[in-house]
């Protein structure tokens, strides 16, 4: 049975993506309002009646459905519905969002005030490596949570300059959260859950990463962040899905503008069409990054009605 912390709606969402020809916005439209906590069952066998679902297979899969969320329990990963308190703002408002999110670690980091995601490429130049975690560390500083998705590369340089200045990340996996992929970045993610981050995802334990899972989960991405910064992307690629979605969603959007003896380079390719094309606004410098940063608090991009934090002239880091 699933634990008593867990809501029968994320019962009912875990549930109705069980059963074939129910996905996101179907489960959505189904359970449009929180599930009672009473007669939740049978709540949702009304509520599928015009769905064409048979009342056996909903049955077999809520009782599925309390079981996979009784062992996510157990392996300490929270399931949040769109309809429970705790479900991150941020996600409820793009057009597409998880229905159910996994969470392993501390919540707390979902609530922040200000979000940055760090992305790019996995295969960054020696310049892209350093202005990652660089990038990383001073969003920190300026009181931001850092969102990537722990895979090779950028994402992975990202959090670990959020972790050099004791920040809180949160690492998007496109698979079930008892295992973590790369494995190279098993360690990684024990230390952001140290540190009191956490990982997070939108399908259930056992799910393993399918090439569509990592497109789906950039929208994530974006979706729990108020900006998205890119660090080195080619001009087509996983990050520009990430791009897309943050276009999509209304999130402001900054790119590393490179110094010339790097524009040749293959994967600066991407940032230099979005600078071109005005989708970004570019970042050549340190001081760059420090002023969109606090260009957000400005115009209420980010939820905060505290001012943002001061950092003397003499500690910020003006080049990369």
């Amino acid at each position: 049975m699933a634990s008593l912390t867990t809501s029968t709606s994320a019962v009912a969402f875990a549930a109705l993506l069980r059963l074939k020809g129910i996905g996101r916005r179907a489960a959505l439209r189904i359970v449009d309002s929180p599930m009672p906590e009473i007669d939740a069952q049978q709540y949702l066998l009304q509520r599928t009646r015009g769905a064409k679902l048979s009342e056996d297979d909903v049955i077999a899969a809520w009782h599925k459905a309390e079981d996979d969320l009784g062992c996510s329990a157990d392996h300490g990963i929270k399931a949040l519905s769109i309809h429970d308190e705790g479900y991150p703002e941020r996600l409820k408002n793009i057009p597409d969002p998880p229905v159910i999110l996994y969470v392993k670690g501390d919540v707390a980091g979902l609530k922040s005030e200000r979000s940055l995601a760090v992305i790019g490429t996995r295969e960054p130049t020696p310049y892209g490596e350093k202005v990652a975690k660089r990038s990383a560390a001073s969003a920190v500083e300026e009181g931001y949570v850092i969102v990537s998705g722990l895979a090779h590369g950028c994402d992975t340089l990202a959090h670990e300059g959020c972790l050099d200045q004791m920040g809180i990340g949160i690492a998007v996996m496109a698979h079930g959260l008892d295992k973590v992929y790369p494995a190279a970045n098993r360690g990684l993610a024990a230390r952001l859950l140290d540190a009191g981050g956490c990982l997070v995802s939108e399908y259930p334990l056992g799910m393993t990463p399918m090439r569509t899972a990592f497109a789906e989960r950039d929208r994530i991405q974006s979706g729990l962040s108020d900006a998205v910064l890119v660090i080195e992307t080619d001009v087509k690629g996983g990050t520009m899905h990430t791009v897309r979605f943050s276009r999509d969603q209304k999130r402001a959007l900054a790119c590393i503008k490179h110094p010339d003896i790097w524009r040749h380079e293959d994967k600066t390719r991407g940032n230099q069409m979005l600078i071109a094309d005005r989708w970004a606004e570019a970042i050549p410098d340190g001081e760059a990054l420090l002023s969109f940063l606090r260009k957000l608090c400005v115009q209420g991009s980010v939820r905060s009605e505290e001012p943002c934090p001061t950092i003397p002239k003499t500690q910020m880091c003006l080049d990369f």
